[in-house]
């Protein structure tokens, strides 16, 4: 049974900062906010006559940033927070009349720590608030629960730091007036509301990776993308001024208007806006099959590569290091599986399926209408018009089926136990607890035999307190094998063989099984009633609504429906281009 799925939107993408600087002569006029301390003499071999050239060589000059080298700058490579932690630090004492330079770390401290020391001072981490919860989401607490984090987990400071990160961090240091605007841009395709992102932009500091204005914000920042940020900043002549192309993902897409009819369904009209922000999510969806396939497809290599304790790349370096095969292939779209269906195919077919569903769920929303509360949350989501080029329509209805989703399993939710627990094993799950005993577990810690009587011992134990299920928990705690199936939950008939599965459909609501023998383990369930249960009850709701969804979906109509075909590869390539796919 398919479950509903709506669209869901990554905010995610690479930003390259292309960069046109001033001659170096002129680089530090009376408007740059940071002198020159040194000269730039021997010009890095792997910048020159590159995008970020000029802008390596001020960062350079200012103290900014090192080399890698004293002839390589390595621009492609990521920054870690330890390095953008020490040049945001730098920045400050520059901005502030301090020549960028800090004392030597003590015997036994990181080599970043006087700048970490140096920040932690400044009185606006002082104001970030209580990090006890870290969730403080202004830029000062975000470079509050950085330096935080520098201290408390070991290998965070060498992680790569991200855009989003670097521009928090320098909101949080540089000064009211070191963002002056000269552009007026309100919305960007990956940025909502009045994000301090847009601060960058509109001070015209960051530009994106394409006409759109795409930021990127999760991507990890490289040398030389922080280079031109940077020297974008201490020399405001280099600045850029640009107005960013509005996105519409339909016509993006699909070359078509927002509003032009793909289809209707029992007459409600299917917007071209509608079915390209679904058409968006089942593309993203056979990506992300895709990327997960390498794992599929080689089960020992990727065995062998997470147990290399030594190596440090993706899975896919790792598999071009050590065997040779390139895992990093991209998806063929017009390929057939073994079922005949492409993944074209697959994607329109889906696409095709989950609109149906969401004008039917719109068709029925007078019986099943938003409450007032539902009503208010979508009203809060407003921010979202515009967001990836969706208008404020698209997400409207899709947010209204979601609410007709959820109202039609709530009005189906009031089950007896007896109907709730066929619910349930139709689906192949009992509720309960568990214990597992190994028959020869891995460490050599218990002998079949022994795995069998504390089995035995166990299960005569929880049926002779069968009405306490606080002591049965206790019990399988203590006599397990596993630090899991001690509080109750839904329990997976999948793992068990057929005659054991048949048992355990057949055992009543609090009772013991027998001891269960599977190839290498014993089991003992306690079998409970699930009506105990919200989060359960809650779930299994999902099994009669579904039912009633594809019976609606079922005896639909639809008419008028596009036959336009789509080239899903530059369909694909374009969401690339905005940052959908960028996670993988």
């Amino acid at each position: 049974m398919k479950p509903i799925r709506h669209a869901a939107l990554a905010l995610l993408t690479a930003a390259a900062l292309s960069l046109s600087l001033a001659a170096p002569a002129a680089a530090y006029h009376s408007g740059s906010l940071v002198p020159q301390s040194r000269t730039y003499s021997v010009p890095f071999t792997d910048t020159q006559g590159t995008w970020c050239d000029d802008a390596v060589q001020i960062c350079y000059e200012t103290g900014l940033m090192d080399g890698k080298s004293a002839t390589s700058f390595d621009p492609h490579s990521s920054l870690t927070y330890a390095q953008i932690i020490v040049i945001v630090a730098r920045l400050h004492e520059l901005l502030n009349g301090g020549d960028g330079k800090f004392d030597a770390p003590d015997p036994g401290e990181a080599w970043y720590q006087p700048a970490v020391d140096y920040l932690l001072s400044l009185p606006i981490l002082a104001q970030a608030g209580d990090l006890s919860g870290l969730d403080v989401i202004n830029p000062e607490g975000q470079l509050a629960i950085t330096l935080w984090s520098m201290g408390e987990f070991d290998e965070f400071p060498s992680q790569p730091c991200t855009r989003y990160d670097l521009v928090f961090f320098l909101t949080a240091i540089l000064p009211e007036d070191a963002l002056t605007p000269i552009n007026s841009i309100t919305a960007l395709p990956d940025v909502t509301g009045n994000s301090v992102v847009l601060d960058f932009y509109n001070a015209g500091i960051l530009t994106g990776s394409n006409e759109y204005g795409t930021f990127g914000g999760t991507e990890y920042l490289n040398r030389g993308q922080a280079a031109a940020m940077l020297a974008r900043i201490v020399d405001p002549s280099l600045r850029v001024r640009f107005t960013p192309k509005p996105l519409v993902l339909s016509q993006a897409l699909l070359g078509k208007d927002p509003d032009e009819v793909m289809m209707t369904v029992d007459g409600f009209d299917v917007t071209a806006g509608l079915y390209a922000l679904q058409l968006s999510y089942e593309i993203s969806e056979q990506t992300i099959s895709h990327y997960f396939s390498r794992y599929d497809n080689y089960p020992e290599e990727y065995s062998a590569y997470l147990t290399d304790e030594e190596f440090r790349g993706d899975f896919a370096e790792y598999m071009m290091e050590k065997y040779g095969i390139d895992v990093s292939v991209p998806i063929d779209w017009d390929a057939p599986d073994k079922g005949g269906m492409s993944p074209a195919q697959k994607v329109l077919a889906d696409t095709r399926e989950e609109c149906i569903r969401t004008a039917v769920l719109m068709n029925h929303q007078t019986e099943y209408p938003p409450p007032q509360a539902q009503q208010a949350d979508m009203e809060s989501f407003s921010y979202l018009s515009d967001y990836m080029g969706i208008t404020r329509d698209v997400y409207e209805t899709m947010y209204i089926s979601e609410c007709v989703w959820i109202n039609l399993q709530e009005s189906l939710r009031d089950f007896t136990s007896g109907e709730l627990n066929r619910y349930l094993t139709q689906q192949n799950f009992i509720y309960g607890m568990y214990a597992v005993f190994y028959r020869d577990d891995e460490y050599g810690l218990y002998t079949e035999k022994e795995s069998r009587e504390m089995a035995s011992t166990l299960r005569t134990q929880i049926n002779d307190h069968l009405d306490d299920q606080e002591y049965i928990s206790y019990l399988i705690w203590k006599y397990s094998q596993t630090y899991s199936g001690q509080s109750p939950d839904l329990i997976s008939l999948d793992q068990f063989s057929d005659e054991n599965i048949a048992a355990l459909k057949s055992l009543g609501i609090g009772k013991v099984s027998a001891v269960l023998t599977e190839e290498d383990r014993y089991i003992v369930v306690f079998r409970m009633d699930p009506s105990e249960n919200d989060d359960i009850v809650d779930q299994a709701a999902a099994i009669p609504a579904q039912e009633q969804l594809d019976a609606w979906c079922a005896a639909a109509t639809v008419t008028a429906e596009s036959t336009d075909p789509v080239d899903m590869a530059a369909a694909a390539g374009m969401l690339d281009t905005l940052g959908y796919l960028a996670t993988l």
